[in-house]
């Protein structure tokens, strides 16, 4: 089943990170000053955020944007952190968003998909 030809609202970025060094996905306190640099650098607008730290370690942080929502889960005993980002800002460069993504997070091994919603 195929839908109608819309408008574009948005860019969803869909990525994979690797080879992450494992002090910064693990702890929510280094986190979430990490995230929070990536959002201002976008630059984003960020309404709420929330964090949730896993036992023994890793965690998640959700932001609400008006732009729509950035989203990360972590896996420290595998390097590796997997984020979200829905934007319906039309000058958002996605392009910019990976590169940040993997200069705050110490790698260049990242994967992604970009979709048009």
């Amino acid at each position: 089943m195929t839908s109608p030809t819309r408008t574009s609202v948005g860019v969803h970025i869909i990525m994979n990170v690797y080879d992450v060094p494992e002090n910064l996905l693990t702890s929510l306190d280094i986190g979430m000053p990490l995230c929070d640099s990536i959002v201002q650098s976008l630059p984003l607008t960020v309404l709420q955020r929330t964090g949730h730290q896993f036992q023994p370690h890793g965690y998640t942080i959700l932001y609400l944007l008006s732009e729509s929502h950035f989203s990360i889960h972590t896996y420290p005993e595998h390097r590796s952190c997997y984020l979200d980002i829905f934007c319906c800002n039309r000058t958002f460069d996605p392009a910019a968003a990976v590169a940040t993504v993997c200069e705050t997070f110490h790698t260049q091994k990242g994967e992604y998909q970009v979709l048009t919603r």
